[in-house]
């Protein structure tokens, strides 16, 4: 019987966080984390969905990385 695996994920209210932003947000508690990401969840879901396509939003972040294929 093989046993269960444990990882943990870093998450982040942002999708590709800065160093800064990682070291801001890595610095605060655990409760003050929380209520970064309740307000950062709040904030996607009152938002108006994207007119963007999955194509267009790819080649954007293409374009931002210069190390991206």
């Amino acid at each position: 019987m093989s046993s269960i695996e444990t990882i943990s994920i870093d998450i982040y209210p942002w999708a590709a966080p800065t160093e800064a932003q990682r070291a801001w947000f890595d610095a605060l508690s655990s409760e003050e984390k929380r209520e970064v990401l309740r307000a950062a969840l709040e904030e996607g879901f009152e938002s108006p969905a994207s007119q963007k396509s999955i194509d267009d939003i790819i080649k954007e972040a293409r374009a931002d990385l210069s190390h991206a294929p």
